[in-house]
């Protein structure tokens, strides 16, 4: 049920903005797309990134990337059992010895980077970088977050970017 200036009108469609403005004695306006739906049905595909330019007017250098190969391994038992045998008691002891000088940074998941292979690295190696997984999430790393690992956080390929060049005047 619809009620437009005082009269009810009864139906399952939706009235036409005419017939609106007509009942309401309006005048005719001009109907724009606010932003919704149809603009969002549109892609446009990347020209250019301030991400990892190292100079000119912005400097968003990357600063490392992050990626994991695990095999056919569970990582979160895998990690869990690294922490212990290197004899770290929680992960955030080992954040506080391998990323004790960490700054918060902007991440940007990549399937196009190369995967560390677990098996083949020096185990300090794999912990320092499952750390940085854990404290990251799909768009920012930040070291006074709970490091947190899930088989997403530590399957991620990520590249981690200083974003203070984009701020500074």
């Amino acid at each position: 049920m619809i009620a437009v200036k005082g009269r009810t009108t009864v139906g399952t469609g939706a009235i036409p903005m005419e017939r609106i403005w007509d009942l309401q004695a309006w005048e005719r306006a001009f109907e724009c797309n606010s932003g919704a739906p149809m603009s969002r049905r549109r892609a446009f595909r990347l020209q250019t990134s301030v991400l990892g330019a190292d100079s000119g007017p912005i400097s968003c250098p990357k600063l490392r990337t992050v990626a994991l190969d695990f095999g056919r391994e569970d990582p979160v038992p895998y990690i869990r059992r690294l922490l212990e045998e290197l004899g770290y008691a929680s992960p955030e002891a080992a954040q506080e010895v391998l990323l004790s000088a960490a700054e918060p940074c902007v991440c940007c998941a990549s399937a196009e980077l190369y995967r560390t292979r677990v098996r083949d690295t020096r185990p300090e190696t794999v912990l320092e970088k499952a750390v940085f997984l854990g404290l990251s999430t799909t768009s920012l790393f930040d070291p006074a977050r709970p490091v947190i690992w899930t088989r997403a956080s530590l399957t991620r390929r990520v590249a981690y970017y200083d974003f203070r060049g984009f701020y500074n005047d």
